[in-house]
């Protein structure tokens, strides 16, 4: 018995991880491939304007969400405090402002889909009518 769990821990531990967030884009934004840099600058809002010129419109899940944690640790590699901490320094600095927060995923695509240059996330099981969203490492 000991050994079934002793590989059983071993193969989930060497088996890749799948994302429980895709990002998601408005069908205004060039959908080439953004770095997990670009990514993590865009969400703490300190990259303002995507390539062309173009106001970015960042939606996030209320902060308590499963899933805006897991998106921040995941995708973003950083804990949702310091995420929320970058967000209260430029508020309070005069120098940005926080992203819209939405009460579920489905209004997350609906605001993603009708706000030119917006960006957020969703569960990766959800369906988004868009595009492949390509993310370089």
């Amino acid at each position: 018995m000991r050994l079934v769990v002793t590989w059983t821990l071993i193969l989930f531990l060497f088996c890749p991880q799948t994302s429980a967030a895709q990002v998601i884009l408005n069908e205004s934004v060039d959908n080439s491939a953004i770095s997990a840099e670009e990514l993590r600058l865009i969400f703490s809002r300190q990259k303002l304007y995507w390539p062309d010129g173009q106001a970015i419109k960042v939606f996030v899940l209320a902060p308590d969400s499963d899933l805006h944690r897991e998106f921040c640790i995941e995708e973003l590699d950083m804990l949702p405090f310091m995420l929320q901490r970058r967000w209260d320094r430029s508020v309070y600095s005069g120098t940005g402002d926080r992203p819209e927060i939405v009460k579920t995923e489905q209004q997350m695509m609906g605001k993603v889909r009708n706000t030119p240059g917006a960006i957020g996330y969703i569960s990766s099981h959800a369906s988004f009518p868009q595009g492949e969203f390509q993310f370089e490492e």
